[in-house]
């Protein structure tokens, strides 16, 4: 974290939010910015007031938020570190740019100004001096050897099936009690199963598995996660 903050990372995403919507659009206002971080209005106004209260940024409700010498001097300096580190992990590390900027998004709250102008100043070296041709030739080699990390695959709950959808066990949660019961049934990782339909009243789902139809309560089949599903 930065020793010397005065706000915390949350409010400094507002802040930097703020600076882009002036310089894109002449203005920003609450609904804009609720809709660029994706929260809701509640979210933004407390935001703003603890901003205002900070004396960062001037705001009256259903006016554009206007901010202050301190406030622009204040975002200026997150929006320094944000592209310092974007240039870093596009061209240092050969990162795309929505990666890097997404990672830089979360880097840029808990990294201290000493370790950032040290990656400054190894991005500036490794960029632009011709002495470090060969490193960065190496250093792009051995990049390209780093295989990508696969996205995780999405589970879904079995009592969140639709009806005809059919998936596979990835997972059975510990908290589910009788676990060899449900093992005696079949159902254990790697086994496909369909939903079949739900009980009209109750809490019973129909579940084929293999040749064989088995009811099961709804609050059990949320600790049974599935991959798969289609």
């Amino acid at each position: 974290m930065n020793e010397n903050r005065l706000i915390s990372s949350s409010l400094e995403d507002y802040l930097e939010a703020i600076a882009d919507l002036i310089d894109a659009n002449g203005h920003a206002h609450s609904k804009e910015l609720a809709d660029r971080l994706m929260v809701k209005m509640p979210s933004v106004t407390n935001a703003l007031q603890a901003l205002a209260a900070r004396d960062l940024i001037v705001y009256k409700p259903h006016q554009p938020v206007v901010l202050t010498a301190a406030g622009a001097q204040a975002a200026a300096g997150i929006r320094k570190r944000h592209q310092c580190l974007c240039r870093f992990f596009e061209q240092v590390l050969l990162m795309s740019h929505e990666e890097s900027d997404a990672t830089a998004c979360k880097v840029e709250h808990d990294i201290n100004e000493n370790v950032l102008k040290k990656l400054l100043v190894l991005t500036e070296t490794l960029v632009s001096d011709p002495e470090a041709e060969m490193l960065r030739k190496k250093l792009s080699e051995a990049l390209a050897g780093v295989p990508e990390e696969a996205e995780p695959e999405e589970l879904l709950a079995l009592n969140d099936l639709e009806d005809g959808q059919s998936g596979t066990i990835a997972y059975i949660s510990v908290s589910l009690k009788g676990m060899k019961k449900f093992a005696d049934m079949g159902l254990v990782p790697g086994a496909q199963l369909t939903m079949e339909g739900r009980a009209p009243l109750g809490d019973l789902l129909r579940i084929r598995l293999l040749d064989s139809v088995i009811s099961l309560r709804g609050s059990d089949a949320a600790f049974i996660l599935l991959k798969n599903v289609q």
